[in-house]
């Protein structure tokens, strides 16, 4: 999802009075806009940014043309203006109707834009200083995740609000688009059974075909399950393309009270949900809306795919907390491989099924999070891996500070690297709250 950026320059009054006394100011304006932008591109380049043509306001008469020029950009960024000017800078930047950005030469703001940015601030202006191109490229990716949100359509299958197994969730669906403009919808676990049951069973050959495959271990108990589960993946994607949905959460427990009860195995949906992540589709377990929104957000910061896990084992000793290795693991956590490939199958929990478990690397610098139910509260930590047989520990610093006051719910979601101040960034902008263990390992 791109970011179309409107670029500004404010020059005029105070470089063209020069000129008529025969002094010459070198560069103007104009020229040091121009000068910039190419570095400007190449930082933004990565982060999704489509650069809009340069617009030159030169007078209170041009305010229009930047107002007129903005209406097809999400971000307005200026470049350069001169002394005289200001008031006409700042009474344009706060007649357009997306974010604002200034951003004067490498490292240095400049009084002018220093007293603009102070104006529109306190006007309650959405108006942005970058320090530098990293720092603008950085606003970029915050506009863009908050994009992705907003144009996030998540599907829940199952019924009734929270899951049967997930109570720290919210209560209803508003709840969700008016805290993070998400779009739910909805659909029961018998219209699943339905189109499962239908699914064609050559297609779900050739789907447990490509998991055995890929696979580096498989147990006897998920090879003799695993086309029941290809079939559930396949009704799955049918239902997500159906509601034309982009994410999905599925309540796995009341599917596994049916299908156990019914057919006397469960079917699980965990490689299922395995493979919509490899697909680069958020999708969560247990009809669990706050680790799918969660998830989410810290894939769409990342750009890498996310591990679900279960809050384990404290070691207040040594400052971790285990994630527990779930059924539903992601493939590749770097992004990198393409390949659906390298974990091993085996049933769940011994009911029957196919779950899927992945090998996570030591020593790797990780963030996890998850939305409170209320969804005005996030929980955010950074750390680092420490491998252990199923799953992975998380060293957090103060890890009684993160579970006394920052513990929000049970799943967690792990993505590699560190992404608090992008996350924080998107939060604040979100109206949300961020909880972050007082003492943190540094970024």
């Amino acid at each position: 999802m791109q970011v179309r950026i409107q670029p500004v320059v404010f020059g005029g009054v105070d470089w063209q009075s020069r000129e008529k006394l025969g002094m010459e100011l070198r560069p103007t304006p104009l020229e040091r806009a121009q000068r910039r932008l190419p570095e400007l591109r190449e930082a933004v380049e990565g982060e999704g940014g489509e650069w809009l043509e340069l617009c030159e306001v030169n007078s209170p008469d041009h305010v229009g043309r930047l107002v007129e020029a903005s209406r097809h950009a999400d971000l307005v960024v200026a470049l350069a203006s001169e002394l005289l000017v200001v008031k006409t800078a700042a009474r344009a930047l706060a007649s357009v109707a997306v974010p604002v950005a200034l951003i004067g030469e490498e490292s240095y703001p400049g009084p002018f834009f220093a007293d603009v940015y102070g104006a529109l601030k306190a006007d309650g202006v959405d108006a942005y200083l970058a320090l530098d191109a990293a720092d603008l490229a950085s606003l970029v990716r915050v506009l863009r995740t908050q994009r992705r949100l907003a144009g996030t359509r998540a599907l829940l299958i199952g019924d009734g609000y929270p899951s049967h197994s997930q109570v720290a969730n919210p209560g209803s669906p508003r709840i969700v688009e008016e805290a993070l403009g998400v779009e739910i919808v909805q659909r029961s676990i018998r219209d699943l059974r339905e189109l499962w049951e239908a699914t064609d069973e050559d297609r779900a050959q050739e789907q447990a075909r490509a998991w055995l495959e890929g696979a580096s271990e498989v147990a006897e108990e998920a090879r003799r399950d695993i086309v029941q589960c290809a079939k559930l993946y396949l009704a799955m994607d049918t239902m997500l393309q159906e509601a034309a949905a982009n994410a999905l959460t599925v309540d796995c427990r009341s599917w596994d009270l049916m299908s156990c009860q019914e057919f006397g195995t469960f079917c699980s949906p965990c490689m299922g949900l395995t493979h919509f992540r490899w697909r680069g589709i958020p999708a969560a377990c247990e009809a669990d809306l706050c680790a799918l929104l969660a998830m989410c957000l810290l894939t769409y910061v990342s750009d890498l795919p996310a591990f679900l896990g279960n809050i384990g084992r404290v070691y207040r000793e040594r400052g971790s907390v285990q994630i527990g290795g779930h059924a539903a693991c992601t493939v590749d956590m770097e992004g990198t491989g393409g390949e659906l490939a390298g974990y091993r199958l085996t049933d769940y929990g011994g009911r029957g099924g196919v779950a899927s478990y992945c090998a996570i690397e030591a020593g790797r610098p990780v963030t996890i999070g998850r939305f409170d139910k209320s969804l005005r509260r996030l929980s955010v930590a950074i750390g680092e891996t420490v491998a252990t047989e199923r799953g992975f520990e998380v060293a957090l610093g103060d890890v009684e500070d993160f579970m006394h006051r920052c513990l929000v719910g049970d799943h967690y979601i792990v993505v590699y690297g560190h992404h608090l101040e992008v996350i924080s960034r998107v939060a604040e902008r979100l109206g949300i709250e961020v909880l972050t263990p007082r003492s943190a390992p540094a970024q």
